[in-house]
């Protein structure tokens, strides 16, 4: 199985994608190398969850979907799979298409959230489509084998998880460009956030558990809005193909 380890917000996140800034040195997930170890800035501990074999990506317990009753009707919503895999969000849901120039994302207000993003220039051979969607683990979240979705026990309150699911066989990995996002996202909680910092981190496989791994450095509340940008993708960080997914966390303090 790949190591899944986004910015904010996703590869997409489309893969929620989330590093930090261009004065913040980022970490992105590495699909080929272990979790990076857990680094101190959002003081969040390793959750941990069983892991299946590659071969189980594609079922998911649906009858234990999760409830939806909280998403209003102008929200699309996905709660199946496909288009997702594994662990099944019931938030909002957006399915757009990543060509080698770039591509944009927009959810829909879910639980008083909203999310806006991009992802910039990549390695995608003519399009693939990217299916990102979130949710606030609030009976929101689908159990996978049996097993509930691995909560991220972090610093303060965490806000917000997204699932970036990439519907194509092929690999993607960013191009980085200087003064250019790989990835960005624009977070908006009509009721403000629990803070005035955020933090984020990426949901990996290690040693056949799946671990939390939070990105060093923090990113300022303005309003009602935290805007996540990724400059930088270390060597290895990749979208996998179809049927592993990648998920993101956002917490604040």
């Amino acid at each position: 199985m790949r190591s899944s380890i986004i910015s904010a917000c996703a590869f997409a996140a489309g893969a929620l994608a989330l590093a930090a800034c261009a004065n913040q040195n980022g970490v992105v997930p590495m699909s080929q190398s272990p979790a990076a170890p857990m680094t101190t800035q959002n003081g969040a501990p390793q959750s941990e969850a069983p892991v299946s074999s590659a071969s189980d990506a594609a079922t998911a317990d649906t009858a234990n979907a999760a409830d939806a009753s909280n998403v209003s009707p102008d929200v699309t919503t996905c709660a199946t799979s496909p288009p997702q895999y594994w662990w099944i969000f019931s938030g909002a849901c957006n399915t757009f298409t990543l060509k080698p120039t770039g591509g944009s994302f927009t959810l829909g207000a879910y639980q008083n959230i909203s999310i806006k993003g991009s992802i910039g220039k990549n390695n995608v051979k003519g399009s693939a489509k990217i299916t990102l969607v979130d949710a606030v683990n609030k009976g929101d979240i689908a159990s996978y084998k049996g097993a509930k979705f691995p909560a991220y026990k972090a610093r303060g309150t965490t806000v917000v998880y997204a699932a970036a699911n990439n519907q194509s066989t092929q690999t993607i990995k960013p191009i980085v460009q200087q003064g250019h996002t790989i990835l960005k996202y624009v977070i908006t909680d009509s009721k403000g956030f629990p803070g005035k910092t955020c933090g984020a981190a990426l949901l990996g496989e290690k040693n056949g558990k799946f671990q939390w791994t939070a990105f060093p450095g923090s990113y300022n509340v303005k309003g009602n809005t935290v805007t996540i940008s990724v400059y930088t993708a270390p060597q290895g960080f990749e979208l996998p193909p179809k049927g592993t997914p990648l998920y993101f966390a956002i917490n604040c303090y």
